[in-house]
């Protein structure tokens, strides 16, 4: 399906809009232009999923002899198997989930034209055009594994596998509670065509929210790399390469990955933007030790408030704060090792998230 989406992203439209030249900055137009695209996007989503349960029924109640379920045995053990119904019904997600990454493809493109970071000049580039795919297909990027970061240090894995199979499950779990929900309510009254259409709502409700995720995520992902260029310079500007704050600054990444416990682009986007600034050698794994912050505390004024700003950037641009996240912003600040508080971080990333830019932040920090 690469390829098919590929040629999808090539086929959509540059349409021009008013943007002006700080591309994580917004205009009201753009705005408006995205908040638009992102409108119909969702809605369409919706529909989607409201569509793909009436199909799934609706066949099946109207043709039963094409749905009839096939006698088998298996070690001499006897079975009935709706095989029809099953291949249809995998059929039918195959498309539903091909049609959904093709929306979410070309609202991405669209969110990227409406910001300036796509052009008819870098239509053509491919890391931009693996960018918004990747998006469309929600695929994590892993490549800040290469310097030695690893967001899941000391995760139970075991546990993170449990998480994201009832994750990937969460439309078809709501699906079957609001079943269970109906027929306790309707009693013996509910028959099953209620019940089976009693999904609708549920997975048009999931697709929205699904998408609307995935849109904000392209919002993040397209206006994150412009602010952590101009962040990167500023730093540079600031701070000279030496052999212990490569070393800080390795920590301080490492610090940002363990308290998000993702891989997300921006993250990978700003570590290798400082290994290049710096010229850190990557080491094959880079645990974080537990005397980090005091490590932090003893380093010079200077290289201290480059690491905060760069805490700060790592806690805003993935666009969520969880709660693990806000305790540590709490500890930091009593702590005496962060001066911003929980509520000017989320007030940071409201901003950020709004196209209204964090150089308020990145001013307390580097002059």
């Amino acid at each position: 399906m690469q390829f098919a989406y590929r040629l999808f992203y090539q086929v959509l439209p540059i349409k021009k809009v008013h943007s002006d030249d700080t591309l994580f900055i917004l205009t009201d137009e753009e705005i408006q232009a995205i908040k638009t695209k992102e409108k119909i996007a969702i809605w369409l989503a919706a529909i989607i999923g409201a569509v793909g349960v009436i199909l799934l029924y609706v066949p099946q109640y109207a043709l039963p002899t094409i749905f009839t379920a096939t006698p088998c045995t298996i070690a001499n053990h006897h079975f009935i198997i709706p095989i029809a119904s099953i291949v249809y019904s995998i059929a039918l997600v195959l498309i539903e989930i091909v049609l959904l990454t093709f929306l979410n493809i070309w609202c991405a493109h669209a969110i990227a034209v409406a910001t300036g970071f796509l052009t008819q000049q870098s239509k053509n580039e491919t890391e931009k055009r693996n960018l918004l795919i990747n998006i469309g297909l929600e695929k994590k990027n892993k490549q800040v594994l290469q310097y030695g970061i690893n967001p899941l240090q000391g995760i139970n894995k075991k546990a993170l596998l449990a998480w994201n199979f009832l994750f990937v499950l969460k439309a078809t779990i709501s699906n079957m509670l609001f079943k269970l929900f109906v027929q306790r309510v309707l009693g013996r009254y509910a028959i099953k065509a209620v019940q089976d259409f009693a999904g609708i709502p549920i997975f048009a409700v999931w697709n929205a929210y699904g998408t609307k995720v995935i849109l904000k995520e392209a919002r993040v992902i397209i206006m994150g790399q412009n602010i952590i260029e101009y962040v990167c310079s500023k730093i540079k500007n600031n701070q000279p390469s030496t052999t212990a704050f490569n070393e800080l600054l390795y920590d301080t990444l490492q610090y940002i990955a363990v308290s998000k416990r993702d891989f997300h682009q921006n993250h990978f986007i700003l570590t290798k933007h400082l290994f290049e600034l710096y010229a850190i050698q990557p080491k094959q794994q880079h645990w974080l030790a537990e005397g980090y912050l005091n490590k932090l505390q003893m380093a010079s004024v200077g290289q201290r408030k480059i690491c905060q700003l760069i805490i700060c950037i790592g806690f805003i641009l993935d666009g969520k704060l969880s709660i693990n996240e806000k305790q540590q912003i709490k500890a930091l600040q009593q702590a005496a090792l962060l001066p911003i508080s929980t509520a000017q971080i989320q007030q940071y990333q409201i901003d950020f998230l709004q196209g209204k830019g964090i150089n308020n932040l990145i001013t307390r920090f580097i002059d």
